[in-house]
């Protein structure tokens, strides 16, 4: 479900791309206060209390806003065309508005955002455009499997390092960097008492490591039985926090530059705390493409460096999209779904199915579905799914599934397994995520309101944002994932009798070797001494159940007679 509504990013990053090389002959950034065509809005919102105890901030011969003051007011972020009750609609046309000239660009013209969630307004032709590439270019990372997408790999694996190596040189010559890089390795220790501080850490971590979303066992069934996993799941956990720790003295740099920059343009923005630009957007599409670009056009080098940082947001972006793609076309074909197409057709009908299903979230209100979805599809069941693998792995059969794991784990790369990686999967692992999960349910306010829900609901409640009926939609959506876990555990042989091709067979393309990797020289029904450990199996031993699966056998042996 996360794979239909993420490649919308790809689309936005896309659009801002091909945006940014079309202002090339110009030499000023579309989203900039300098764009030809914009101008910085005259009407502008404020806390009417503010207002009354604030007159400094008035111009008496006027009654406007002291223009020597404040020149993007901006604060707090409110939609709508009407101020709301609490807010007083006061006149100023500011010289520069760079804060809102990036806003501006990025709902008026890159979204063309519509009023809210019940407003759909009809598609946005350009995001349509910029959407379908995205598709385009995903269908040919994985038409072929990993023939394809091992390729492409090289590529958007590595490329984003150089880039954020570029960012880093940038950043540390900034003005003002020191306070931003002070701000990520200072910690507020307030902050992390809260349940939702946590979660949102785990969530990313499961993200960026594709913990719990399928991909990661699909691509292990392409290597050899002798691989050292072990070996490779520390390496990668490594590599992944050192990636974490360069991305944050990357970005907090520049916001620390931003803040410089921004400095008596906003009430919001004043001294050397990063607060205040929570209110042009810091966390999600507001830090990737208000709060950063704005920085970008800010810069020496602003083309340069804003065609790097989308081109790292489209590798980095791509590569979460096509190995959350693949997981779903190797259950699909391992489902009996690929033996009635070629692996090209079945990758080109998931993609096609997706492409239109996501056409909903480049409507001119589909930044609010975007967001709906984000918020409710995948904390639940990514949580849910990981907690259960741990448990399925442990506590399964009274222990014998992790018996066998750490035996075959043993014979096929030589690693014992010892205490600490059981006590980990059976304890640790299960019960952090479960806690993870209650804190959230049940915050310290004492009200039960998993994933932020009524957080999700900016000032004014509900106007321009998602009406009170989403939420129980979000939650629907939420579920729906779980069910399918349900069914497996109400009716396994529909998935064990499935089909137990390899799943490389699907993934290779490989005709002359359809069993792919390990699996290769194995007869058709014949067990070897180091038969691999599957559900199916285990199901039978534990029912002592002997007999051969004839439709599997027969299968099998009219597929090597052809």
């Amino acid at each position: 479900m996360v794979g239909l509504y993420y490649n919308v990013i790809l689309g936005w990053t896309i659009y801002y791309f091909g945006r940014t090389l079309g202002a090339l002959p110009s030499g000023v950034l579309p989203w900039s206060d300098q764009a030809e065509g914009f101008v910085c809005p005259e009407t502008v919102l404020y806390p009417k209390s503010a207002v009354a105890n604030d007159p400094y901030l008035i111009n008496p011969a006027t009654g406007l806003f002291n223009a020597s003051f404040v020149s993007d007011f901006w604060c707090p972020e409110v939609a709508g065309s009407q101020a709301p009750a609490g807010f007083q609609a006061v006149r100023v046309r500011p010289l520069s508005c760079p804060a809102r000239s990036a806003a501006v660009f990025w709902e008026e013209q890159a979204l063309q955002q519509s009023s809210g969630l019940d407003d759909p307004a009809g598609l946005n032709p350009g995001m349509v455009f910029a959407f379908t590439i995205a598709w385009l270019l995903v269908y040919l990372c994985v038409f072929q499997g990993v023939k394809s997408s091992g390729k492409v790999v090289y590529v958007t694996a590595t490329l984003p390092y150089f880039c954020l190596l570029a960012f880093l040189i940038r950043a540390a010559l900034l003005p003002n960097a020191h306070t931003g890089l002070k701000f990520f390795l200072i910690p507020d220790w307030s902050i992390l008492g809260r349940g939702q501080v946590w979660l949102a850490a785990a969530v990313q971590i499961f993200y960026s490591l594709g913990v719990g979303f399928g991909s990661l066992i699909t691509f292990a069934s392409c290597s050899s039985k002798h691989n050292d996993f072990v070996r490779d799941a520390m390496t990668i956990a490594f590599i992944n926090c050192s990636t974490s720790v360069l991305s944050g003295c990357v970005v907090f740099p520049i916001l620390g530059f931003l803040v410089s920059e921004l400095q008596g343009t906003s009430p919001c923005i004043s001294g050397d705390s990063l607060d205040g630009l929570k209110s042009i957007g810091l966390s999600g599409t507001g830090l990737a493409f208000i709060a950063f670009p704005i920085a970008i056009a800010r810069m020496p080098g602003s083309f340069f460096f804003a065609i790097l940082f989308f081109v790292m947001l489209l590798c980095l972006g791509i590569d979460s999209q096509f190995a959350m793609l693949e997981s779903v076309v190797s259950v699909l074909s391992e489902a009996g779904v690929g033996r009635k197409f070629s692996r090209p057709v079945l990758s080109g009908m998931v993609c096609l199915v997706s492409y239109l299903i996501g056409l909903i979230f480049v409507c001119r209100g589909g930044l609010y579905w975007f967001n709906l979805l984000d918020t409710y599809t995948s904390v639940l069941a990514l949580f849910v799914v990981t907690c259960l693998e741990c448990v399925g792995l442990t506590w399964a059969s009274e222990g014998k599934v992790w018996l066998e794991f750490k035996q075959q784990t043993q014979e096929w790369t030589g690693r014992e397994l010892g205490p600490v990686f059981h006590w980990f999967w059976k304890w640790v692992c299960p019960g952090l995520t479960l806690a993870l999960l209650l804190a959230n349910f049940i915050p310290p306010t004492g009200k039960v309101d998993l994933m932020g829900a009524g957080e999700s609901l900016p000032y004014p409640e509900g106007q321009g944002y998602l009406p009170t009926w989403s939420i129980s939609f979000g939650w629907f959506l939420a579920v729906v994932p779980l069910l399918a876990l349900l069914l497996v555990a109400a009716f396994p042989q529909l998935v064990y009798d499935a089909g137990e091709e390899d799943h490389s067979r699907n993934l290779s393309g490989n005709a002359e070797n359809p069993a792919g990797s390990f699996m290769a020289d194995r007869p058709p029904s014949v067990p070897q001494e180091d038969e691999t450990v599957t559900a199916k199996t285990i199901l039978k031993n534990n029912k002592n159940n002997k007999q051969p699966d004839r439709r599997r056998q027969t299968d099998e042996e009219e597929e090597e007679d052809a």
